[in-house]
């Protein structure tokens, strides 16, 4: 199976999985909205396309943080089917920038090995400047901000002989990031495509699944990830996992959950930016799940038989949070998927026992992916037209009509605006290409085995 393998093709067949997963739910999600008569199927899969792009992103900056191919599936797929995610299609700049935003985490990833420096390095510049394709967005520059925070170890960490050579590289991929993120903001060249008229509310975004007036209570915050990764990221905390840092990225949930309390009420009044940031600061908080999830269920599975009291621990806030729920929801007949979920969970963790791993995976699996779907259903029907909105005091950013074609708004830029951008690339493949003649050049092959090659020996004579 291609969750098991550890080859290239393995891994192409897996985010082609994600993707179909990804389709198939809007695709159900339309079906359910307007009916068979009225379903639009290009429609429904472009509506899919940005949300399978990000989770096979996710996916790629999983692998490069050291998760197995299975935890990195079922993740990446929970961050592709998101409600928040899904959500957020109201919104198609932020929605597009949390799509791009783990390809700069993955490159920061992979610039944290030595062995994989020199090869990531020359591109790092390009890779975070990714999200601002979708223009100027709030999720972008958070990316940027993570990024920064990622480099800290990774000075700590190096020899102090090597730490000014590091520092040096450093510096210059953060200004050819600065100028080709400036370039694509100057240019915006998705802009037609991705412009808004009017700003969801984070009630809007977070209580999807509910009707017109509903606000934000706990089921609310805990579907912004979904349950899945809450329990598996509950799992990783009870066991005291080994593969993330617990309090940094618990710290990274909390700094995004406080937009929405400290300003959400002077968000309608503040141009700009700075009104998109109490509903795009929630991505935080899905990141950070994301990788905490992943985390504790690759623990888990590494060694299932360490901390054995986690299993019923978790079992037991399963349990005594199940009949909490309910009262504190302001709709609590449409919970129900968010209290089975977690009760399965907290039961089929034990059950690894007697299926054996490998069978337990399989069924893992399988109850993940329909746990999966079933909030993507319930909010994908009402994301049109449901969810209450509210336009803004002044418009966001100035932006082409969104009937211009993509073509033709990216001649109105005269040549010198795409300069920068044409510099940064020409320079990161230079770059690249000197990198790899530099490894070629350190491992060549022995001239003695060149001449055994293509020597052919003769058979050996009986006598």
């Amino acid at each position: 199976m291609s969750l098991y393998g550890t080859g290239r093709s393995e891994g192409i067949a897996t985010v082609a999985l994600m993707a179909l997963l990804t389709g198939l739910v809007h695709v159900l999600g339309s079906l359910q909205a307007i009916g068979p008569e009225g379903l639009e199927l290009a429609s429904a899969l472009r509506s899919a396309a940005v949300p399978a792009l990000g989770g096979a992103l996710c996916y790629r900056f999983l692998r490069a943080q050291g998760r197995s191919r299975y935890a990195g599936f079922l993740a990446g797929t929970a961050y592709a089917m998101s409600p928040w995610l899904c959500t957020m299609g109201l919104v198609p700049r932020e929605q597009l920038a949390a799509a791009l935003a783990p390809l700069a985490l993955e490159a920061a990833s992979r610039c944290a090995h030595p062995g994989q420096r020199r090869t990531w390095l020359p591109w790092t510049a390009l890779c975070m400047a990714t999200p601002f394709l979708a223009g100027p967005s709030v999720v972008a520059l958070l990316a940027i901000a993570l990024v920064a925070i990622q480099t800290v170890p990774i000075l700590r960490g190096c020899d102090l002989s090597d730490r000014a050579q590091l520092k040096k590289m450093l510096a210059g991929s953060a200004l050819l990031t600065t100028i080709a993120a400036a370039s694509l903001v100057w240019i915006d060249p998705l802009g037609s495509a991705l412009h808004i008229t009017e700003l969801p509310r984070p009630a809007a975004v977070l209580a999807a699944h509910r009707q017109l007036g509903a606000g934000i209570d706990l089921p609310a915050l805990m579907r912004l990830a979904g349950p899945v990764l809450m329990m598996f990221a509950a799992l990783g905390i009870l066991r005291r996992q080994r593969h993330a840092n617990i309090v940094r990225w618990l710290t990274v949930a909390v700094a995004g959950a406080l937009p929405t309390f400290w300003c959400s009420d002077t968000a309608a009044t503040t141009p700009g930016l700075l009104a998109l940031l109490p509903t795009a600061a929630w991505w935080l908080p899905l990141l950070a799940i994301t990788v905490l999830g992943a985390a504790g269920l690759d623990d888990f599975l590494d060694l299932p038989l360490r901390r054995r009291t986690a299993l019923p621990w978790l079992l037991a806030l399963a349990v005594a949070a199940t009949p909490l729920l309910p009262l504190t929801a302001q709709a609590p007949e449409q919970e129900w998927p968010l209290t089975g979920t977690i009760l399965l969970l907290a039961l089929l963790m034990p059950s690894w026992r007697k299926v054996g791993i490998l069978r337990f995976k399989n069924v893992l699996a399988t109850a993940t992916l329909l746990a999966l779907a079933v909030p993507a259903l319930q909010v994908l029907p009402r994301t049109p037209a449901v969810l209450p909105v509210m336009p803004p005091a002044m418009p966001l950013w100035e932006s082409a009509d969104c009937s211009t074609h993509l073509w033709d708004d990216l001649r109105e830029h005269p040549a010198w605006h795409y300069s920068g951008l044409l510099g940064v690339f020409a320079f990161s493949s230079t770059a690249a290409l000197f990198a790899w003649r530099r490894r070629r050049n350190a491992m060549p092959v022995p001239s003695s085995a060149k001449a055994a090659i293509k020597k052919k020996a003769k058979p050996a004579q009986r006598r």
